[in-house]
């Protein structure tokens, strides 16, 4: 089949699913619901509302590797934003948990998947989809977006490749699932699980479950994939100050880790024996750009390492021209076979082809060291100016994080800073780190002390909440 991702029959009766009850799907299975889900709508757009399940991996990955190009969301996301997405795109399927099933009542049921229920849409003109887009994914977790990353079968295939390549992954692995699978890694763990012949162990609990941890003990779980917020929580949980005899591999993508969290699991690591490796990536690259390591996890503590296999960086200023110099920092292009087709933001678009040719300007800003080591500084976008001085608030964020060890996120608009912390404490300790260190800000900064920081399903914080508070708080 062309548009095929995997090969399940080369993996036999091997375990590829299991869930927190005991149910397993072997790869021979998956092969043969494969075969069955193929001659359903071929080419027709499959709306997947997902959560972790056995059903929904199974389904996916069936589905894909059937040839149906699938648009992923939440199934959490409210039925008003759900109704808007399928009007949006008219998907000629709807994959969904069967509690879901009433709101689609009208729609007939074509198969079953364990919880899950695949069900035939009505709509007189689908759009036409091109034949190399393989699936979407939006940028933007939970907040119901219309807007969606088009990625093609080959990019999905070159993005499990190299996971596969940079983690060591074989059909020994063992893999719980910590991440949502509509998020970018998370659902590239799960295709390169598939791509290995490893067991992926499926839960809809989180790390904060003490059945999490017991299902981590009792499938003998060999590698743990996480973002910032999954580690944060890990460390003031003080999980990992023990050995998990099993654990070979922990994997950190999905935003930048404090220097002091990413000390910690290096050494937490190199104790134990585990390899603590952190990646950069992007939804409009697959989710794979450069890679840190193991054996430099210590030693480069703020990087994300180099170029994953195949992938070229480069670092351009303003005017696009190449930075070489040490400590200059540019925006970053990346280059590569796994870069995304390009956006989509109405059905009309699903026919287009690759807009974007292999090259992705991420719009974050990164520098080299001296030896060649990348190091992301910030966004683009992510400035103010307060006196005529441009500010980046990704730098206050990370300083405060380094030197004074408090969360908190920057915001705010041309003179007027915003910073927000979680404690009264925490504040006066904000307040006088800037009048101390940020002459420019003294004048022109606020503290505010809030409940939690808003974040998407996969742990990335909401800027965009942040910027409405300073907006209201600023008057």
């Amino acid at each position: 089949m062309m548009n095929r991702i995997w090969d399940f029959s080369a993996f036999g009766t091997n375990t590829a699913l299991v869930d927190d009850t005991g149910v397993t799907v072997r790869y021979d299975e998956l092969d043969a619901l494969q075969s069955e889900l193929a001659g359903i709508a071929p080419g027709e757009l499959t709306l997947m509302l997902c959560e972790n399940s056995i059903g929904a991996l199974a389904g996916y990955a069936a589905l894909l590797n059937g040839g149906h190009p699938m648009l992923m969301v939440s199934a959490g996301l409210p039925g008003e934003m759900r109704r808007q997405i399928m009007n949006t795109y008219r998907p000629g399927l709807v994959f969904t948990p069967r509690p879901l099933r009433g709101d689609y009542a009208h729609m007939k049921e074509i198969r079953t998947v364990d919880d899950y229920v695949l069900l035939k849409t009505s709509y007189s003109e689908p759009f036409p989809v091109h034949p190399a887009l393989g699936q979407m994914l939006t940028t933007s977790g939970s907040t119901g977006s219309v807007k969606f990353v088009r990625q093609s079968w080959d990019d999905i295939r070159v993005n499990a490749g190299i996971h596969v390549d940079i983690l060591g992954m074989t059909g020994a692995d063992r893999t719980l699932t910590a991440l949502p699978m509509n998020y970018t890694y998370g659902l590239s763990i799960i295709c390169a699980s598939l791509t290995a012949g490893a067991a992926m162990i499926v839960t809809r609990r989180g790390v904060m479950d003490e059945e999490f941890w017991d299902l981590f003990e009792n499938e003998r779980v060999t590698a743990f994939h996480g973002v910032p917020n999954t580690y944060d929580m890990l460390h003031r949980l003080d999980l990992f100050c023990e050995d998990f005899p099993d654990l070979r591999l922990m994997t950190q993508a999905g935003g930048k880790l404090s220097l002091d969290l990413q000390r910690y699991f290096a050494r937490y690591a190199a104790d134990y024996g585990k390899r603590f490796i952190i990646m950069y990536g992007q939804c409009e690259a697959t989710a794979a750009i450069s890679c840190l390591p193991a054996e430099m996890a210590a030693d480069k503590p703020g990087s994300v390492g180099t170029a994953v296999p195949g992938g070229k960086i480069e670092l351009v200023d303003a005017e696009g021209n190449r930075i070489e110099e040490a400590h200059t920092p540019g925006e970053l292009v990346y280059r590569g076979e796994n870069v995304a087709l390009g956006y989509a933001e109405c059905g009309a678009d699903l026919i287009r082809g690759d807009d974007w040719l292999g090259e992705l300007h991420t719009g974050d800003l990164a520098e080299w060291d001296e030896d060649g080591y990348l190091y992301i500084t910030g966004r683009l976008k992510r400035f103010i100016k307060i006196a005529g001085h441009r500010i980046s608030l990704d730098e206050i964020d990370g300083r405060i994080m380094n030197d004074i060890h408090i969360r908190c996120v920057s915001s705010g608009v041309d003179d007027h800073l915003v910073i927000f912390v979680l404690s009264g404490e925490d504040a006066d300790a904000v307040r006088d780190y800037i009048r101390r260190n940020m002459s420019v800000a003294r004048a022109a900064f606020s503290v505010e002390v809030i409940d939690g920081f808003p974040l998407n399903e996969a742990g990335k914080v909401l800027y965009g909440a942040f910027l409405e508070r300073a907006k209201q708080l600023i008057g």
